[in-house]
């Protein structure tokens, strides 16, 4: 059974600065390269781009896109063809917001993600325990539903939170262009420097919330309904 207690004996070293791989600049591994040695598979995250598949790493089983079903007609995942693509939208469809108004800054926003949208995340982590091979987890800039699912899957895997705030915060090296590029055309630049605070204590503070709320990542994952053979799978 997974480990129910705040990790203790827990990796520090931050995630290295890998290449990009054509336009998936935010493709990589969660926790960053080495973080995930000795387990059976490898977990990437990625932002979604109209590459070549190519571009993606070889062996995935299991792709799944967190992202609307709007934004998945707009742009069809590149993999949409394989076996393994899934449509897993993190948002509850039922939902008539994504965030609660009063949530203005990341870490309030995904805190309420938390809560807000308990009957999709499940569907999210069940289908990454029951991938047995190497697995993708996208949405569309990789930063925040990516980041919030590869934070939480980090930190049951025995990740510190200086690794976990690290790991989230290297998005905002990765979409440097992307996020210059939506700043100059913000009608709202306040708004969007906001949005784009990708820093470690974002991450580290929903951690610490999911902590000091359930007790640790293992038992908010039970709350929503996940059974410990699959938390255990994970």
């Amino acid at each position: 059974m997974a480990d129910t207690s705040t990790p203790t004996s827990t990796p520090t070293t931050t995630p290295a600065t890998t290449p990009a791989i054509g336009r998936l600049t935010n493709l990589r591994e969660i926790g960053g390269p080495g973080f995930q040695a000795g387990r059976r598979r490898t977990i990437y995250r990625a932002n979604t781009e109209p590459v070549d598949i190519r571009d993606y790493p070889t062996g995935l089983t299991a792709v799944l896109d967190l992202r609307r079903e709007d934004e998945i007609d707009r742009v069809p995942h590149p993999l949409v063809a394989d076996a393994g693509y899934r449509r897993v939208p993190l948002f509850d469809p039922a939902s008539r917001l994504e965030a609660d108004a009063d949530a203005v800054y990341l870490h309030e926003q995904y805190i309420d993600w938390l809560e807000r949208h308990r009957a999709t995340i499940p569907a999210v982590f069940a289908a990454l325990a029951a991938t047995e091979g190497d697995a993708l987890v996208c949405c569309s800039a990789g930063k925040d539903r990516t980041g919030v699912v590869s934070a939480l899957l980090a930190r049951l895997w025995g990740a510190d939170l200086e690794l976990v705030g690290a790991d989230y915060a290297l998005t905002r090296e990765r979409l440097a262009e992307r996020f210059a590029a939506d700043l100059a055309a913000s009608a709202d630049p306040d708004w969007t420097r906001i949005q784009q605070a990708c820093t470690p204590d974002v991450m580290i503070n929903v951690v610490r919330h999911v902590e000091q709320h359930y007790g640790g990542v293992p038992d908010y994952l039970r709350s929503i309904g996940l059974s410990d053979t699959e938390i255990d799978s994970l």
